[in-house]
């Protein structure tokens, strides 16, 4: 049955959005009725529909929360996103002009609903920007102000030629900013640990050369990775060290990035050529995105992974795509929801987006895996199958073995999680047992063997660790030995596996 424009603005509401829009549903279908009432046909109804979408789009993807506060300049790069990002939306005066006119009915229609406290910016950037003979792009002051500082820009841009520098000029300075950010040398550790997890333990990552690679690392780094000093992601503390720094226009760009999730998603059905239904794997909430660039004919095969808006928009160009069975599709969700229960050993009340936000690489990983190697058991289930030894608050943990801990950490590159999960370690032990702690250093280097032993870190040399703190190597063992009989620990056990003890679990034997 042919659907009517109410039908098409049920489906929007319904299947495309997973956020609350600024615009709210019972708006539009209020306008519509109104105009039908006037004698306005279906097929115009859905017209005027289609340029609220566009609109409504455009409010989503940037996170405006108040009409009334929309510039004249904002207006005019509304209309350069629409033509850039919306198949059909052409940058001539009779579609912009036809833009504007059903806008401008839209929020007189608000206005008179007291859901707008005014209609001067809209008329007014109705009349400049498309009131003329042609269209008048204008300029965004926040960047022209950077532009006139610049000794090789000429004073009579064209308006068009303008623009594309200043959309081009924001994103590009930003991500300019951000790769010189981090470049620096106080990162280096982070990035040579990022570049070792994101390859995997076995891989060689030297011989990575493709931009692929790059454009994956990066994604991963920025938004996924966790900063060894202080366990925020490197988006996060740019935002926190340098946000008030940028532009306006960078700051709204930084903005929409931090609000991005890692997502793995399939596609459901094509709904039109430029849209189609996407299904998240792991939560079946549907939403919309353009049409990628591939044979349709494949489309519904394909597996994909990135970085998404909360607000179900792309927000980069790098996700990945793989051609995956509904088998293999179904299996992937399996082993990522074991490998979540996993998590759960470590934090109980964890939900799936925590496990994301910890542990987005280990999806990756296990997603490549299952795909490209003949791989039959990712995760080690025996995990889930054991029991652990019940933990009941008894006792202080030794402060004398915590504050070590803390120095030991730093000095052997661990991070600020690994110190967290050790000082767990060092709670449990001492609630199990009654420790009488002579020597301090000989508990929290044994520990520091005990965790690494656990998470198949292989980097930390023992015997070079003793002869610096002057201690004996048989009281190290010794100390272990306790530590692995009283909390029962084994390999990879996940009340104390780290960031990367997760990663080395995917490719052990």
């Amino acid at each position: 049955m042919k659907k009517n424009v109410y039908d098409q603005v049920q489906i929007f509401y319904d299947e495309a959005i997973v956020w609350e829009p600024i615009i709210q549903q019972e708006w539009v279908e209020g306008f519509l009725r109104q105009k039908a009432w006037q004698g306005i046909s279906d097929d115009k109804l859905k017209d005027t529909w289609h340029q609220i979408q566009f609109f409504i789009l455009y409010l989503t993807h940037f996170n405006n929360e108040n009409l009334d506060e929309i510039s004249l300049e904002e207006y005019s790069f509304i209309v350069k996103w629409l033509s850039e990002n919306i198949s059909g939306f052409k940058i001539t005066l009779k579609s912009v002009r036809h833009f504007f006119s059903i806008l401008i009915e839209f929020y007189t229609y608000l206005y008179t609903k007291k859901m707008i406290i005014n209609l001067d910016e809209i008329k007014k950037a109705a009349h400049e920007i498309s009131g003329g003979k042609k269209i008048n792009i204008l300029k965004s002051q926040s960047i022209i102000e950077g532009l006139k500082n610049m000794e090789d820009v000429n004073e009579h841009f064209d308006d068009k030629v303008l623009f594309g520098i200043v959309i081009g000029e924001a994103v590009e300075s930003l991500m300019l900013k951000l790769g010189k950010y981090f470049q620096q040398q106080e990162f280096t550790e982070d990035f040579e640990r990022a570049l070792y997890l994101y390859t995997g333990p076995f891989d060689n990552a030297a011989e990575e050369v493709e931009e692929d690679f790059w454009l994956g690392f990066w994604d991963y780094f920025l938004f996924d990775y966790h900063l060894l000093e202080n366990d925020l992601k490197p988006l996060e503390y740019f935002n926190t060290t340098c946000g008030e720094r940028l532009t306006p226009d960078e700051y709204k760009i930084l903005q929409s990035l931090l609000g991005s999730s890692f997502t793995v998603f399939y596609i459901n059905r094509i709904i039109s050529q430029d849209l189609v239904e996407c299904i998240n794997l792991f939560t079946n909430e549907t939403f919309q995105l353009p049409t990628p660039d591939f044979n349709y004919k494949i489309l519904k095969n394909l597996l994909f992974f990135g970085h998404i808006f909360s607000q179900g928009l792309v927000m980069i160009n790098y996700v990945t795509s793989l051609e995956v069975s509904i088998n293999l599709r179904k299996r992937i969700k399996d082993e990522v929801m074991r490998q979540k229960e996993i998590f759960m050993i470590q934090e109980p009340k964890a939900t799936l987006a925590d496990f994301f936000k910890r542990h987005a690489l280990v999806v990756r990983h296990t997603i490549n895996i299952l795909v490209t190697l003949a791989k039959v058991n990712v995760t080690p289930l025996s995990q889930l199958e054991r029991s652990y030894p019940i933990i009941k608050e008894k006792r202080m943990a030794k402060e004398s073995v915590t504050s070590l801990l803390h120095n030991l950490v730093v000095e052997y590159g661990l991070s600020r999680f690994d110190e967290r999960l050790l000082e767990k370690m060092w709670y449990d032990f001492c609630q199990l047992s009654v420790v009488n702690v002579r020597k301090p250093e000989n508990w929290a280097i044994g520990l520091l063997l005990a965790y690494a032993q656990i998470n198949g870190v292989i980097n930390i040399a023992l015997d070079q660790v003793v002869e610096k703190k002057g201690i004996s190597l048989a009281s190290i063992y010794k100390t272990r030995t306790q530590l692995f009989e009283v909390l029962q620990l084994e390999n990879f056990d996940p009340r104390y596996l780290s960031e990367d003890g997760f990663v080395i679990c995917l490719f052990a034997e």
